[in-house]
């Protein structure tokens, strides 16, 4: 059962960092996606708080997956113009 939330838990995360990514990017985005945006990793991170931690090589996984979604979040921050392009954004 614990592997099972934290299996899900880890793709909503990494789902979230993509909702994060396109929010920096889009303009003009939804209002639903807004909300995502600003609570969403509060509710991820309860959720971490609530399950205890486990050993798998799923974890190990899915946290490179993480530190690569942060390292794209930062750069989609950093330099929007150059992810509208390779996505086809139009602005």
């Amino acid at each position: 059962m614990k592997k099972s939330i934290y299996f899900i838990l880890a793709v909503i995360t990494i789902a979230y960092i993509g909702v994060l990514c396109y929010a920096n990017i889009a303009v003009g985005v939804p209002d639903w996606i807004s909300y995502i945006e600003i609570y969403g990793g509060l509710a991820i991170a309860f959720a971490y708080a609530a399950v205890n931690f486990f050993g798998s090589p799923l974890k190990t996984v899915f946290f490179v997956l993480l530190i690569l979604g942060v390292v794209i979040l930062v750069l989609s921050i950093v330099m929007p113009e150059v992810f509208r392009d390779l996505f086809g954004i139009v602005v």
